[in-house]
């Protein structure tokens, strides 16, 4: 089913840099140390003050709890651990949920590479490049000290095989509940009323021949409603939330962190170890257009 033929522009995409640090020890590590970026829907905010008026109010009417990570680059690294570290990040939510969402769940691939980590346990050795959520993207090595020279890091994360830019600007901000706002049910029938601003109109208009609806042969209902039989309409919204909305790669900034792990450390040891990472993270929001920060 073809959801639409118009072409949008690409999605003002923001930078925001980001210094992690913590202070942990062998069993944390061995664990998964979780450090929560506090504050991180402020942090990942547009500043309101820099922006014209027309900006803003597309800004206000963008839900600005949640953003699509375009890529995360890493510019300094310190550890003074004596054995290998992974860092992962908790990127991805499922949709209309709190619930973490897999790279396999959205069918993302990246550019730069997923990072794969070993780890030995009663079953033997095993490789994954993430787990419960966390989605491995850099290591770090034993006494590492790292920064990058000029205004470029080392990229870790860019992702590829997403949804398409049109497909992410012009349906990433419906869920589930909003793609039902504006239609009408009637108890006990086979139809319902759609604003004919709605959505699934537009699908339809594009459809018709595929759903057998010609609806630019007809006109609104009190010039304002189309009348669509109710299985076209469970089946348009269905695809649309299936295939494209379920897809997207949302990232809610509250629920966001890094997880710093590794296989190697001595367990045993109560030795203390301080890690810091700086990152460079790029991230668009959907359906807002050519804004200037």
């Amino acid at each position: 089913m073809e959801l639409t033929g118009e072409t949008a522009a690409d999605n003002k995409t923001y930078s925001r840099r980001i210094l992690l640090h913590c202070t942990t020890d062998s069993a944390k590590l061995a664990a998964g140390q979780f450090l929560k970026i506090n504050d991180a829907e402020r942090i990942f905010k547009p500043d309101f003050a820099i922006t014209n008026e027309s900006e803003q109010k597309d800004l206000e009417g963008c839900d600005l709890s949640r953003g699509i990570v375009s890529q995360v680059e890493v510019l300094s690294v310190y550890s003074n651990c004596d054995k290998p570290i992974v860092m992962g990040l908790k990127l991805f939510q499922r949709p209309d949920s709190a619930q973490a969402a897999s790279t396999k769940d959205l069918r993302i691939s990246n550019n730069a590479g997923w990072l794969y980590s070993i780890a030995t346990n009663k079953l033997g050795e095993h490789a994954s490049h993430g787990r419960a959520g966390v989605t491995n993207i850099f290591s770090i090595m034993p006494f590492e000290r790292t920064r990058v020279s000029g205004e470029t890091g080392q990229v870790v994360y860019s992702p590829s095989n997403l949804i398409g830019n049109r497909y992410i600007s012009q349906y990433g901000s419906y869920n589930w509940r909003s793609l039902w706002d504006g239609i009408v049910q009637f108890p006990n029938e086979d139809f319902y009323y759609l604003d004919k601003n709605h959505i699934v109109i537009s699908i339809v208009k594009r459809n018709w021949e595929l759903l057998g609806i010609p609806l630019e042969q007809e006109l609104p209902r009190e010039g304002r409603y189309y009348r669509i039989d109710s299985k076209v309409c469970d089946r348009v919204i269905g695809e649309l939330y299936e295939n494209v909305i379920s897809k997207i790669p949302f990232t809610k900034w509250s629920q966001m962190g890094a997880v710093f792990s590794s296989d190697h450390v001595d367990e045993t040891s109560d030795k203390e170890y301080n890690i810091s990472v700086e990152l460079k993270v790029s991230f668009t929001y959907p359906g807002l257009n050519d804004l200037q920060q």
